[in-house]
């Protein structure tokens, strides 16, 4: 069953205004919860567990859960769909009731800040990783808005099994112990970029697949990508590199180039986060290219007014790179209504000066892409445990594996090859009726196993094809440099006059990229930072990265 949200979406801003009201009245919640000084997590368990099975000795009755997704607005949970199938076997094997309550297309984040204003939550919640930072998620944890899961995970032999340890550590938000959630776990990589091969060839580019950029042939193409009519409309319609506004900032994947994103050990032994050092002038370079970028109109300039979703509708059709893991790529001719293209993948791009002294950089260094929180509302968590301790099991991760059903969408031989004539006859038959198949499919978007990257490689995919993308993930772990901080994030981070001017310099280096304003001032925009209480975040970060060495 799914559920489509249909309040009135608050502005993010007011919904974050107001959560600061609902806290008070959480008091007792939170000390019923996780914050009792009079019983120690074991003990809540211990409670919760006899309960549990106290109520199983009087009813057998499914325990009905209620589950929020992550971005998710078309999702197909009918009975006869695959994610239905699959939906049935984890309920009955469970013994629960599963209610997917849909947030409305593009409302996933404003979806968020409601269930924090909400006394009535889904029993779980997908949380995108920017909320394990966000102080109106950590305020809400204080308050007992959310279970601690701490005493109970590891009853969960699975769960244990494929989430990474830095998992657990980043979602010790409060470094008090407490856990906050369960990490939807992924492969820590160093993402590239996937780019349009027959623009390429348009072009005249001679760019080979896994080769490296310079950061000037990597402009050459950005440039020729947009003017030099790649797609042979005779329109002036194209761009370089798709882009979209992400957690306040830009994101085309170019500051990966320049180690942008986490606090990296240098190669001089320094540890820094480049965009807010002031030891370092990388930052300056990142902004004085992104600067080029747009001043040459190689970026869309509607990105500042773009999210994901809806830059990567125009991927195909207006952008000749997009940044991605390389297991996400097209290598199959597209067609209907999409232009045909095959794709090629750029792992990375070399600059002069190197801090880290070679081409690296560390994405999803935590081991998560996305994390599960369990409302304090929720009256059995250890069921909700229960299901995802389930799914990642041998005897599902066959289907999540597949992203569809053994017997429904796919069969596979004692040799483990994969034939999906089964889903090419549902395919037909919904045609048949005037249905469409092609929507998303749960199992793609509920857990994944932490160091599992065949997960992300379409079974469909000829054996020759599963290969070239295994040996293009290998180049992402190879260039994977870890970050340090594993989603930490220091106290000062809550003091308001920290917030309001993190925010403020973020508004203010778009100003920069776009010309508004000269690369000279980020150093203005740094000093008063650091003022603003940015020196004494560096200093707690420091000491909590030395905490683990």
């Amino acid at each position: 069953m799914k559920k489509n949200i249909v309040k009135k979406m608050l502005s993010c801003l007011l919904a974050t205004a107001l959560v600061a009201s609902v806290f008070t009245g959480c008091g007792k919640q939170a000390d019923d919860v996780s914050k009792d000084s009079s019983a120690t997590n074991s003990e809540v368990v211990d409670s919760t567990t006899s309960t549990a099975e106290k109520e199983t000795e009087v009813s057998t009755e499914p325990v009905k859960i209620s589950i929020l997704p992550d971005g998710i607005y078309d999702a197909d949970t009918d009975e006869k769909s695959i994610s239905g199938h699959w939906q049935k076997i984890l309920e009955e094997k469970c013994n629960v009731e599963i209610e997917w309550v849909i947030p409305a297309s593009g409302g996933y984040e404003d979806a968020l800040q409601l269930t924090l204003l909400d006394k009535e939550k889904p029993d779980l919640i997908c949380f995108s990783n920017g909320w394990m930072s966000n102080t109106s998620f950590l305020d809400a944890c204080e308050a007992g808005m959310f279970w601690d899961i701490s005493g109970m995970i590891e009853n969960y032999p699975n769960i244990m099994k494929w989430t990474s340890e830095a998992s657990w550590e980043a979602l010790d938000l409060l470094q008090d112990g407490r856990i906050w959630g369960v990490p939807r776990s992924t492969v820590a990589r160093a993402d590239g970029w996937r780019v349009n091969e027959q623009w390429l060839e348009a072009i005249g580019s001679d760019l080979k697949e896994g080769e490296y950029l310079t950061l000037d042939e990597f402009y050459d193409i950005l440039y020729k990508f947009t003017y030099n009519d790649p797609d042979g409309n005779g329109v002036n319609d194209t761009y370089g590199i798709g882009a979209y506004e992400k957690n306040g900032i830009l994101f085309t994947g170019i500051e990966r180039i320049f180690h942008i994103g986490g606090w990296y050990e240098l190669s001089d032994g320094n540890i820094e986060d480049l965009r807010y050092s002031k030891d370092y002038d990388y930052y300056k370079q990142y902004l004085e290219f992104m600067n080029k970028c747009w001043e040459a109109g190689v970026i869309d300039p509607d990105a500042y007014a773009l999210d994901s979703k809806g830059a990567k509708e125009r991927w195909t059709g207006s952008y000749g790179m997009w940044a991605e893991y390389p297991a996400g790529m097209d290598i199959t001719v597209a067609e209907g209504e999409n232009p045909v293209h095959t794709e090629i993948f750029l792992p990375g791009v070399v600059v002069e000066d190197d801090p880290i002294g070679e081409y690296g950089y560390g994405e999803y260094s935590n081991g998560i892409w996305n994390f599960y929180a369990i409302s304090a509302t929720c009256e059995h968590p250890e069921k909700i445990l229960e299901l995802i301790d389930y799914a990642l099991s041998d005897e599902q991760w066959v289907n999540l594996n597949a992203q569809s059903v053994e017997g429904v969408g796919f069969t596979m031989d004692a040799a483990g090859n994969y034939d999906f004539s089964l889903t090419d006859k549902l395919k037909e038959a919904d045609k048949a009726n005037g249905t469409e198949y092609a929507v998303t499919n749960m199992l793609t978007r509920f857990v994944r196993r932490s160091g599992a990257p065949e997960f992300f490689i379409k079974k469909t995919y000829t054996a020759e094809e599963q290969k070239r993308l295994s040996d293009l993930v290998q180049i992402t772990f190879d260039n994977y440099w870890p970050t340090l901080d594993r989603a930490y994030v220091p106290a000062i981070a809550k003091d308001q006059t920290f917030m309001e001017y993190e925010s403020y310099i973020k508004q203010e280096e778009a100003k920069i990229i776009t010309g508004e304003k000269p690369v000279e001032y980020w150093d203005e925009l740094l000093d008063g930072f650091y003022k603003a209480g940015y020196e004494q975040y560096r200093a707690e970060m420091l000491e909590y990265i030395a905490s683990f060495e």
